[in-house]
């Protein structure tokens, strides 16, 4: 997914993308004792559909994250973020295809007790307003670890797919990919990362078999010990906006990630999904 359409990708990135360091906080001391908070909206046919969720008052967000119930493949997670203080984290979803289903959009944040993070930032950045494919990739300052995130898209509806949902292996940025699965008008999508001073890292994958399997269900290897899930990401290769993703499930004892990745109508190719973990202790 990395290098897909990198032309056009870095024409937009020099065209028009701003990136900005939106808040800090700068307490100090280890990460320890995250913990996650979740919400559910009503299950029925409205759409689109909010639902929002905040950590303890004074503690700090380090990820979003949503799932989509009872949509199958109609109904796409099209924002898992937070606010610009960083305390109120919405995930929305909308249907991609018209349905008769009650469904429900479920919000997910981790977050950290006060003075948990050194030199807590976020930074995000926003695309061009247009109706290109995108990629965007939000990166921490210099000398600063990713420890989670979350994105944005405005104007889509339903007509954009999110492919991927990327922390790097070298956990300094995360990228997101939107690509449309119908004709679509002018649209942004905005990425968000959380960063910190460096703490113990390590990031979990796991790679689905390559058919035309959906939905496909990826589960991470545990964290390993005196750690913690912040954050959950996917990569989608090979559906290029015929699947997207529903899922981005730290796993309520934080001990593992989980994604969902549903084709949006009859996709019938092969395509993988890689889910990933972030896990801090």
């Amino acid at each position: 997914m990395t290098h897909k359409l990198a032309a056009r990708f870095a024409a937009l990135l020099a065209l028009a993308s701003s990136a900005v360091v939106i808040s800090t906080v700068t307490p100090a001391h280890a990460l320890v004792g995250l913990y996650r908070v979740d919400n559910i909206s009503a299950a029925n046919g409205t759409s689109p559909k909010n639902v929002s969720v905040s950590c303890t008052a004074g503690d700090d967000m380090l990820s979003v994250g949503g799932r989509i119930n009872n949509g199958a493949g109609d109904v796409v997670l099209t924002r898992a973020y937070f606010d610009p203080t960083g305390t109120v984290a919405t995930a929305s979803g909308i249907e991609a295809i018209a349905t008769a289903a009650a469904w429900s959009v479920e919000v997910f944040a981790v977050c950290a007790p006060a003075g948990a993070l050194t030199n807590r930032s976020i930074v995000q950045i926003t695309s061009a307003f247009n109706n290109s494919d995108k990629t965007e990739t939000a990166v921490c300052p210099a000398g600063d670890n990713i420890v989670g995130g979350g994105y944005l898209l405005d104007n889509a509806f339903g007509n954009v797919s999110i492919d991927e949902v990327e922390y790097n292996a070298a956990l300094t940025s995360l990228s997101v990919t939107a690509y449309d699965n119908a004709a679509v008008g002018n649209y942004t999508l905005t990425v968000q990362a959380v960063c910190a001073d460096p703490l113990t890292r390590s990031l979990q994958t796991s790679l689905s078999a390559s058919n035309s399997i959906s939905p496909k269900t990826m589960t991470t290897p545990a964290c390993p010990a005196g750690t913690e899930v912040s954050a959950v990401g996917t990569e989608i290769n090979g559906a290029l906006g015929a699947a997207s993703i529903a899922t981005l499930n730290p796993r309520p004892q934080l001990t593992a990630g989980e994604s969902v990745v549903r084709e949006v109508g009859n996709f019938g190719g092969n395509w993988t999904s890689r889910v990933m973990a972030i896990c801090v202790g």
